[in-house]
């Protein structure tokens, strides 16, 4: 149930004199005293500390507002909570928690969806707040994006900001406001991103090594973090261990048909801690079967992904790298054999200088497993039997290691 609130004004009593004047026995006018103002005190009083940003499709950041009762008797009142977003948001998008203090668990604040162009959520805690005479009260809340259920997928749409508003109301069921606070809140997004990749490698030959990055400069916490580079066919993909080992990673195919495959860096469903970054040595290497030409290499965060769909969840990509792939040894002119005379001299090596995947201009670009996005400002179908859009309308275009960040934001279809 949305709330309906009414702003109150403190009341003015105004005292006057019984009479205008009286005149005096010589004449003179004796007026009376200025009116006098007395202003009723506030009933109560809201403080906010509401978060600086949450992470988009993160796990809630935890904030504290505080009533005041400035009376002399101990009062009850009621916490009403709402928030706005952008366009598109969807209905299980935007999370509110409080502590309960009787048991210190988390519960949730019951929130009712509703939208006119732009996205509210509203609610009131379910229990009394209690706060003694001249006291105040404290409460413990939480608010976060989580972009829907664990495991869902994802919702069209997405949100650059929140409004927060925080009004507080006697709880006599009058519903008049007493006090409110609005925030805005900002949304950030864990970023990934690949550094020092080489820019050729030979089919049949060496590895070619370099670093895949997952940042999360936000204050939320990610879990159910799927890191996913999509790679060709004839690739072998392997990461380095904490122990210096390299373990092979097996090859996932997208639910889509058509699709290149991709691997996950850290397992399907991983997690990174708020205003953390993860390194990982990855190493790629193409059988000898591999035709000749470019390759890309394309690193996707998915969070929240569908169990049984793989890629599909709330998407985060960046542009990748480009990879010339040269035909293998075997197929090349051989090295002429040098002359027992003459001075020996070493083959040219084959590979290229490696250079920063950051050094190419930044492109979005979508998993191999879509079907072409669609042009800039229009958003692509999403749903089952499509594939998910990257360059969605009003996806927040944020810096990575030099890329550029598209988010994309999806709901599995009913």
């Amino acid at each position: 149930m949305s709330v309906t609130t009414r702003t109150h004004r403190p009341r003015r009593t105004l005292t006057r004199a019984a009479t205008l004047g009286v005149v005096l026995a010589g004449g003179t006018l004796l007026l009376p005293a200025p009116a006098a103002v007395a202003e009723v005190a506030p009933q109560a009083k809201l403080t906010v500390q509401a978060p600086a940003s949450v992470g988009f499709a993160g796990q809630p950041v935890e904030f504290t507002e505080t009533i005041s009762n400035p009376t002399a008797e101990t009062a009850g009142y009621h916490l009403h909570l709402d928030t706005t977003s952008g366009p598109g948001t969807p209905s299980d998008a935007i999370v509110i928690d409080y502590k309960d203090p009787a048991d210190g668990a988390w519960k949730s604040v019951p929130l009712e969806f509703t939208t006119d162009g732009t996205a509210h959520y509203g609610g009131m805690l379910p229990s009394d707040i209690t706060v003694p005479a001249g006291g105040s009260t404290t409460l413990k809340l939480r608010i976060g994006a989580p972009m829907g259920r664990p495991h869902h997928g994802a919702g069209n749409g997405g949100l650059d900001s929140i409004d927060l508003r925080s009004a507080v109301s006697a709880a006599d069921g009058s519903h008049v406001t007493l006090d409110q606070s609005t925030r805005t809140i900002g949304v950030e997004s864990i970023s990934t991103s690949l550094a020092r990749v080489p820019a050729t490698a030979v089919a049949g030959g060496a590895p070619i090594e370099f670093d895949a990055v997952l940042a999360n400069p936000t204050p939320s916490d990610y879990v159910n973090v799927g890191n996913v580079l999509f790679v060709d066919p004839h690739a072998t993909v392997q990461v380095r261990r904490t122990d210096g080992s390299w373990s092979k990673l097996a090859q996932v195919l997208p639910s889509e048909p058509g699709g290149r495959p991709g691997v996950y860096l850290e397992g399907r469903d991983s997690s990174i801690r708020t205003r953390t970054t993860t390194t990982t040595r990855v190493r790629v290497s193409f059988d000898a079967t591999t035709p000749a030409g470019d390759i890309e290499l394309s690193p996707c965060v998915f969070v929240n992904e569908v169990e049984d769909r793989p890629f599909l969840g709330t998407t985060m990509c960046v542009r990748g790298a480009t990879v010339k792939v040269t035909a293998a040894a075997a197929t090349q002119s051989p090295v002429p054999a040098p002359s027992a005379t003459a001075p020996t001299t070493a083959a040219p090596s084959a590979a290229a200088p490696t250079a920063p995947s950051s050094a190419a201009p930044a492109t979005a670009t979508r998993p191999p497993s879509e079907a072409p996005a669609a042009s800039d400002g229009q958003l692509a179908e999403t749903g089952a039997g499509r594939a998910p859009a990257l360059l969605a309308a009003g996806a927040s275009l944020l810096t990575a290691g030099g890329g550029a960040l598209w988010l994309a934001r999806r709901r599995r279809s009913a």
